[in-house]
């Protein structure tokens, strides 16, 4: 019996090692042209977001992987080197269960690299780099040289960039033409997705009509699938909320499938928290936000809405401890992101109690979230008023009819024959530093400019720190306003970053 026994367990250890071995895929290296003692970390890209798998270091021009091939029986990796020698790309590989991948180099331009594997999906991978080789390694010295040019010249970055952009538009030009003549493939759908991306957020980008067709050719599943409702967002964007509209809403699921729906949570405030589990910044927030739902919890909902895979989504609601509301519309960024105009995360979106978009932003430093809820649920409301005579006239908390900063608010604007005086509130994140231009300015309605004359508490052109409350109030003296002035502009420049806020108006 004892004999049968040890018989039994011997091949049900074989059968586990025969098993595993099944299920194993290796990838070696060898390169030349590169320094021993380089380290090369092995990312899983799941959705938008990798995670490191395994690390090995360069060592007689070799390096080596072993790893197990996930659920889904084929696993998409980033093969990457954070060196100053390497551009920070990373070598696309594709792997299945029981494959062995060669990867040959001859210096570090990483993206270029050969993958010698018999994966279906890599070959074709490997056919869009073979149509562009000669651009890519072009474009990966062009970026080796931008990430040493710590002390360059805007003249000089910018001159590199220009280059880095006519490569890339060769090379989707390239693409378009290749995908024109293969089959759609998962690799086709991400140059896809990559080219839709560029339409939507590149300006320059003019090759609409062949990505249109390009899309047309989908079957109705392949649309449906995640990676196609995202070409679509991005060729026809939906309509989009903004402050002040009623909040959109949608079915989201929780971490055990149940629907909800952000109608469910009126009542109270609602913060909506964009997040991925790749995103620094947005788990660096997560033991504030666990502070402010504590600290407001009568009156405040938060509700984190993940754009990870639901795999890595759960992963990673299992890793952070989340006391709030943990839901996805498992769209990724195809549904809500979408619709809420998500262009970069963390991304925040207050909405009031009746279900009214009050604020929407983006971007944490420590201390800001509590600074928002600060200013938008504990601050008093602040009434306009009017006071003044003939030769002065004091506005109080004057309405506005935009701006592109949550930053600055006017409180107070001072009318008189020899200066216009503007008082603002300051808001940022504590011990974080704000700068107003020398060239600030107001143009009133005919479009006459009144030039900055003096500050008070701010030096125009310099760092100010903001105190550890993250508020702070100075106060901007110009050439006088006409005192029958009904509204006018505040305006630093023309620049992308310069502040404005319009439509300041001086009557009820």
């Amino acid at each position: 019996m004892m004999m049968k026994k040890r018989l039994f367990s011997s091949l049900f250890l074989l059968g586990s090692l025969v098993s595993q071995a099944q299920h194993e895929y290796t990838i070696k290296g060898e390169v030349k042209g590169v320094k021993d003692g380089t380290h090369v970390s092995l990312f899983l890209t799941d959705g938008r977001v990798g995670s490191v798998v395994g690390t090995d270091t360069i060592r007689n021009g070799t390096f080596f992987f072993k790893r197990n091939a996930g659920e889904s029986g084929m696993d998409h990796l980033s093969l990457m080197c954070r060196d100053t020698d390497f551009p920070p790309m990373a070598l696309d590989v594709y792997a299945t269960p029981g494959t062995k991948i060669k990867v040959t180099g001859t210096n570090p331009l990483i993206y270029t690299w050969r993958v010698d594997s018999p994966v279906k999906e890599q070959q074709e991978h490997n056919r869009f780099i073979e149509d562009s080789r000669d651009l890519w390694d072009e474009f990966q010295r062009i970026a080796i040289k931008e990430s040493g040019m710590r002390s360059a010249s805007e003249a000089e970055r910018e001159a590199l960039q220009t280059k880095s952009d006519s490569i890339l538009a060769i090379i989707s030009q390239r693409e378009l033409n290749l995908m024109k003549e293969v089959p759609i493939s998962s690799v086709w759908m991400e140059k896809l997705l990559r080219l839709s991306m560029s339409l939507k957020y590149n300006p320059k980008f003019t090759h609409k009509e062949e990505i249109l067709a390009l899309y047309d050719r989908l079957n109705e599943e392949q649309k449906a699938s995640i990676e196609g409702q995202e070409i679509k967002v991005n060729l026809f964007p939906p309509k989009t909320v903004k402050e002040g509209d009623d909040m959109a809403d949608a079915d989201l699921f929780d971490l055990d499938g149940k629907v909800h729906h952000l109608a469910d949570f009126k009542g109270k405030y609602m913060l909506l928290d964009f997040w991925s589990s790749g995103c620094g910044p947005c788990i660096m927030a997560l033991p504030e936000m666990k502070e402010i739902q504590e600290q407001y919890k009568d009156r405040l909902t938060i509700i984190s809405l993940s754009s990870d895979t639901q795999n890595r989504w759960k992963a990673a609601s299992a890793q952070h401890e989340m006391t709030w509301q943990n839901l996805s519309d498992l769209k990724q960024t195809a549904g809500l992101y979408a619709v809420y105009d998500v262009n970069g995360i963390p991304n925040y979106v207050l909405i009031s109690p009746e279900g009214k978009i009050v604020k929407m932003w983006s971007g944490y430093g420590q201390g800001s979230l509590k600074l928002k809820m600060r200013r938008y649920l504990d601050a008093p409301k602040r009434e306009m008023s009017i006071t003044g005579d003939t030769n002065r006239k004091v506005v109080n908390h004057p309405s506005f009819e935009s701006t592109n900063t949550d930053i600055l608010e006017v409180k107070q604007v001072e009318l008189t024959d020899t200066a216009t005086i503007v008082h603002f509130y300051a808001y940022y994140i504590p011990k974080y530093w704000i700068q107003v231009s020398a060239n600030a300015q107001l143009v009133d309605e005919q479009g006459a400019s009144y030039t900055l004359q003096k500050a008070d508490g701010i030096t125009p052109g310099e760092h100010f720190f903001l105190p550890e409350s993250g508020e702070a109030e100075f106060s901007l003296t110009f050439k006088p306003l006409p005192l029958k002035t009904k509204l006018f502009n505040f305006t630093e420049g023309t620049a992308k970053k310069d502040w404005q806020i319009n439509g300041i108006k001086l009557t009820k």
